[in-house]
């Protein structure tokens, strides 16, 4: 009965959402997120702030929680930034065509 007891707790503690009390800040204003190296450093710091916030012991994190707030880091960018990210993941280049002033 104790063991039943014991595993429903933790089970229950498993899906509960201990970041959707919390602000979770993932700075990205020195990165470049159109580079593949920069969206691989927002992932980390996204992925180290939504590790923080989702302990549930001290080594025990909720993988669900984990994901959760990585989606909405994402998702709480700037459309624009969120553009170069996306970008960046999928290994698109940004291209720019310049064209030279032509004479009238």
């Amino acid at each position: 009965m104790t063991r039943t007891a014991l595993a429903l707790a933790a089970a229950m503690l498993l899906h509960a959402a201990p970041a959707a009390a919390q602000t979770v800040r993932v700075p990205f204003g020195d990165l470049n997120l159109s580079t593949a190296a920069g969206a691989e450093a927002f992932d980390a710091r996204a992925a180290a702030a939504a590790r923080a916030a989702c302990a549930v012991g001290p080594r025990l994190v909720n993988d669900n929680c984990v994901r959760r707030v990585q989606q909405e880091a994402v998702r709480s960018l700037p459309s624009a930034r969120q553009d170069d990210y996306v970008r960046a993941r999928r290994g698109d280049r940004i291209l720019a065509m310049v064209a030279p002033n032509w004479p009238a």
